[in-house]
């Protein structure tokens, strides 16, 4: 098949420029950024430029052309180029005069690109059709027809996005020109395609008629401006002559369809209009190849064996048309006799065009064009009108989400409230466990302790092995008594001392040294007290001791012996409170299920296991959809958080349709929003399913009879953990109370050593005055007696022998009383210490016996000085008074627990507080 020839166009030619440069230096002064963080992209960017000077008509020449534009349009989103930006200098020559010319802009370089890239897919898909080395096959007419119509749309693109162009081959008569060649030649291999796959006649000839109709408006389109525009000579003619070819192909293929319908008349007609074209044509292809050998400048790629092929065609339809012509009219005029219309009345065939404008986008796949463009340039680079529309995107997303999750609270909320009031899932398990454990369903259930109750007793458990609560009671009352004998000890003492003394001046009260001996009511007054004031202490310290005690056997003594074996002697006792609740399934109560069971088939569950398993399943139903309601609202936090169209923006050239992206984009989050809502729609259809399920499964006897039990245990087991909790508690506030007595009644003892000895001392000292006293009185009232007798002797003798009485001042020489001889003690009367006027009244305060004890040895009948504050703090006083710790109980007991004190004790307790 001779293969027609095809207007080829010439690339447009552009000088070297340098990109590099200049895009330094702007993003240094205009942006503030360092240029060589960008400098391979610029390097990029400069060397895409060059390759796409030397592009070729083929595939690979295509791609280079194509991926610098790509580029460039990506360039002008993020780059400002012109005057006030980058400016370039693009030189530009035209494509059919070779004019330069140059501008600043970079709308200019990318409609120069332009126009080479349709140019390249133009002239390859014309080297597919006109390659005589290559067989026409139906694939190479598929290509072609792509890049023809890839062409015109790029054509098309130009007219449409580039107004006022400064060259003649951008103008848009032009360019319009251009695409509608490009169409007609894509409906031509429509055309061949049709001819090689030898369709219908009807097929061929509206694809021929609707080829003609095109090649008629380029003709139109070119006449006019081929002069003007430079454009090549040849052109005209070529266009005219296939305008006519393509006439005669179409008649030709419409009456070998009428003949074939036996319309010879109408047939008839046809091949003689068919005739008449291609008349035209034969003579207008002539003119064409006189025209194409007579000059060189006709039109670029167009060669002499595509020029012949076009006159072949041409001859070979002619001889077709004037043989079939001849036939019809033989065979009408001996067989058929069918009138033949007039031409004129022929009506217009009808057209199919195929060709329209095919995009650049979807020629090129979404990975191939990755392949082909690469990775963007200048990605960091980020224009503040992209930040803007970025955060105003955020926002919408956030509302969104805002939204979901408000709405996926709610659902939990609604679906928590629901399984709240049915106790969810507690109040199921007792009914499944009571399947499976039968009988000992209660026990099973409740027989653990909760994890506070088991810490309690185990601490309990562990205090009573390493000092046992036994112990510590017996060792405080062990050391009240003690402190109790010793108090009745010192007031034996005072008691004997008192009996002593009050004899001794009964008996010799008429003495006259034991005018000065001081009674013992006065002399130990204040070890009475003392002895008193400790002895009321120690009373109120018991009246404590019995309160906490009185604690102890209300609220620990029955807990006790449990507590000793730890959690496992708590559960003991759990399990035996227990067994008092009725836990077995007698036949009462299997008469009662049986009675439930009601027939509603064999593929659905009955009774009160039936109706279990039916609560159960939509209960996992709730729970999973729950789940996955979540796992949705995660997905969709993590799809918002990862989507980023700050290139969606860059790419966007109208800063008015923002909105109107903003609604595409958001349209990626229905699938998630329907996910929710159909989530929460299902909720609510399980919620009320299982509402009425539950209902019906307390109105059946036997789960009413469970739930009874079941509460019951509940109840045992809530206030026994109760009381063992009460009870440890109370362990360690009797616990804390007997420490505190303990370090208090040995203090107490510690403290009433040295008084013990003072009381002993004093007791001693008058003792030993007494004596002296008494030995004085007697040696007294002997030396009286003596001078008496001496006197009366000396009476005697001077009535027998009578002499000069002695003078009065002999007589004093010669007697004088013995008390002036006595060797008493001096200063032998105590002085009482005074007690302070507000002395504390807290009973356990021992500071007031260490400054008696201190002025009693400073008095002391020994006369010996009272030892210094140091030596006294070695006995466990201070200078002010002993320090004795105050008996105080443990922190307050529960109010179910504590025992009142009596009124005066709690006077001290508060003291002691």
């Amino acid at each position: 098949m001779s293969r027609p020839p095809c207007i080829g166009i010439p690339f447009k030619k552009s000088p070297e420029t340098d990109w590099v440069r200049p895009l330094r230096q702007y993003i240094a002064r205009a942006l503030q950024e360092d240029p060589d963080a960008y400098n391979s992209d610029c390097q990029v960017l400069q060397r895409m430029r060059q390759d796409m000077r030397g592009a070729k008509a083929d595939e690979t020449g295509r791609d280079i052309i194509y991926r610098y534009y790509s580029h460039l349009e990506a360039l002008e989103r993020r780059i400002r180029v012109g005057e006030h930006g980058v400016k370039m200098v693009f030189q530009w020559t035209d494509a059919f005069t070779d004019e330069s010319i140059q501008q600043h802009s970079l709308a200019f370089e990318k409609a120069n690109v332009i126009f080479n890239l349709a140019v390249s897919f133009a002239m390859q898909g014309a080297g597919l059709i006109t390659d005589a080395s290559s067989d026409m096959d139906l694939e190479s007419i598929r290509s072609a027809f792509e890049c023809f119509r890839v062409a015109a749309d790029r054509f098309h693109f130009i007219s449409k996005n580039f107004m006022h162009p400064p060259s003649m081959d951008l103008q848009l008569e032009t360019v319009n020109a251009l695409d509608s060649i490009m169409l007609a030649q894509a409906q031509e291999c429509a055309l061949i395609r049709a001819q090689l796959e030898k369709k219908k006649d009807v097929t061929v000839s509206k694809l021929a008629q609707q080829a003609a109709l095109m090649y008629s408006g380029v003709f139109d389109g070119v006449k006019p401006i081929a002069e003007s525009h430079h454009l090549p000579r040849g052109w005209v003619l070529l266009i005219e002559t296939k305008l006519r070819y393509y006439q005669a192909m179409a008649q030709y293929h419409e009456a070998r369809a009428e003949n074939s319908k036996g319309h010879y008349g109408i047939a008839i007609a046809r091949f003689s209009l068919a005739e008449q074209h291609a008349r035209e044509a034969t003579k207008l292809v002539g003119q064409f190849t006189e025209t194409f050998f007579s000059t060189t400048n006709l039109t670029e790629d167009l060669y002499p064996e595509n020029v012949q092929g076009l006159q072949d065609l041409v001859t070979a339809l002619a001889a077709n048309v004037n043989e079939e012509l001849s036939r019809a009219n033989r065979d009408n005029d001996i067989i058929y006799n069918d009138p033949v219309p007039n031409i004129s009345t022929l009506p217009a065939l009808e057209a199919a065009i195929v060709a329209y404008h095919f995009d650049i986008g979807d020629f090129y796949a979404s990975d191939e064009r990755t392949n082909v463009v690469g990775g963007e340039l200048f990605t960091r680079l980020i224009p503040m009108a992209i930040h803007e529309g970025s955060s105003i995107y955020s926002e919408e997303k956030a509302k969104i989400i805002r939204a979901e999750e408000d709405k996926v609270n709610l659902a939990d909320g609604e679906l928590q409230d629901a399984l709240s009031f049915m106790k969810m899932p507690e109040s199921l398990r007792r009914f499944e466990h009571h399947q499976r454990a039968g009988p000992d369903s209660i026990a099973s259930e409740f027989g653990e302790l909760s994890r506070a109750v088991c810490d309690a007793a185990r601490e309990v458990q562990s205090t009573e092995r390493a000092s046992s609560l036994t112990d510590m009671r017996a060792s405080v009352e062990a050391q009240r008594v003690r402190t109790t004998e010793e108090l009745n000890h010192m007031k034996r003492i005072l008691d004997e001392e008192q009996r002593t003394s009050e004899s001794a001046l009964s008996e010799y009260a008429s003495e006259p040294l034991f005018a000065s001996y001081q009674p013992s009511s006065r002399a130990a007054s204040f070890y009475r007290e003392q002895v008193a004031e400790n002895q009321k202490k120690l009373e109120d310290a018991a009246g404590l001791d019995n309160s906490i005690l009185s604690d102890y056997q209300s609220v620990v003594a029955p807990w006790l012996p449990a507590l000793h074996s730890g959690s496992e002697g708590v559960i003991s006792v759990l399990l035996e409170h227990l067994r008092d609740v009725d836990i077995g399934d007698g036949p009462g109560s299997q008469a009662m299920d049986a009675e439930n069971l009601v027939d509603i088939g064999q593929d659905q569950p009955v009774g009160l296991a039936g109706q279990v398993q039916i609560i159960r399943e939509i209960y996992e139903q709730l729970l999973d959809l729950k789940s996955v309601r979540r796992s949705t609202l995660s997905e969709l936090k993590a799809f918002a958080r990862d989507d980023d169209i700050s290139n969606t923006l860059v790419k966007a050239s109208d800063a008015k349709g923002l909105q109107a992206l903003f609604d595409r984009e958001l349209h990626k989050y229905d699938n998630h929003i329907q996910r929710l809502q159909a989530a929460a729609s299902r909720q609510d259809m399980l919620v009320k399913r299982i509402s009425d399920e539950f209902r019906r499964l307390l109105e059946l006897p036997q789960a009413r009879s469970i739930n009874k039990r079941w509460e019951a245990a509940e109840g045992k087991k809530a206030a026994l953990e109760s009381q063992v909790l009460e009870a440890v508690q109370v362990y360690h506030h009797v616990r804390d109370g007997l420490d505190k007595a303990n370090r208090f009644y040995g203090m107490m003892l510690e403290s009433l050593g040295p008084f013990r000895r003072q009381v002993n001392e004093f007791a001693e000292s008058r003792a030993s005055l007494r004596e002296q006293l008494v030995k004085q009185s007697a040696h007294e009232s002997a030396s009286r007696n003596q001078a008496m007798l001496q006197e009366r002797l000396s009476q005697y003798s001077a009535s027998s022998h009578p002499h000069q009485p002695p003078s009065a001042q002999e007589h004093q020489q010669t007697y004088q009383p013995q008390a002036a001889q006595a060797s008493y003690p001096p200063q032998q009367q105590y002085q009482p210490i005074q007690s302070p006027t507000a002395r504390a009244t807290d009973p356990y305060d021992m500071g007031h016996l260490a400054t008696q004890a201190a002025h009693l040895s400073l008095n002391s009948p020994s006369g010996e000085p009272a030892p210094p504050p140091q030596q006294m703090q070695q006995h466990g006083y201070s200078y002010g008074g002993p320090q004795v710790p105050q008996y105080q109980p443990s922190a307050p007991l529960p109010m179910s627990a504590q025992q009142q004190p009596p009124p005066q004790q709690q006077q001290h307790y508060a003291q002691h507080q």
